[in-house]
């Protein structure tokens, strides 16, 4: 059999074609917003209200190299009636285990309390080695606000 070169280009794109099907889209997304190896963050689904909405309390999932230090960093945004009302706020320094870590991130509100409902959340970490190098990882997910 005489393989033509118009054949050996329709095998290839054929193989082209499978293989962009078989490679998951967000697998390049997610290597954008993390620094493989150096540390990853997800924020919960769930918020928990406190004190009428004047606060929320959001639960960042970290995970960093052992022996390494992490802050985080949450700025929740929530459609109120007629205004946006948000806040942010940050973690002490925390040290890395290992493995995955839940910190909670108390936000207060203003300039109007949040209420139960869809809000939008921004969480960072600043990942620092043992030699003073830091890294950064970020995400942003919609959250609901929950009454606890």
């Amino acid at each position: 059999m005489k393989v033509t070169k118009s054949k050996l280009g329709v095998a290839a794109l054929a193989v082209g074609g499978v293989l962009a099907f078989a490679v998951p889209a967000g697998a390049a997304v997610n290597l954008q917003s993390e620094s493989p190896g150096h540390g990853t963050v997800k924020i919960a689904k769930q918020a928990q209200l406190k004190a009428n909405g004047a606060a929320t309390v959001v639960t960042l999932n970290v995970s960093c190299p052992a022996g390494w230090l992490f802050t985080g960093y949450v700025s929740v945004t929530q459609a109120v009636g007629n205004i946006t009302t948000g806040g942010s706020n940050r973690t002490s320094e925390v040290a890395c285990t290992g493995y995955t870590q839940k910190v909670k991130v108390p936000v207060t509100a203003s300039p109007a309390p949040f209420k139960v409902g869809d809000a939008y959340a921004l969480g960072e970490i600043q990942v620092r080695s043992p030699g003073y190098q830091y890294f950064y990882a970020n995400t942003g997910r919609e959250i609901v606000n929950v009454q606890s």
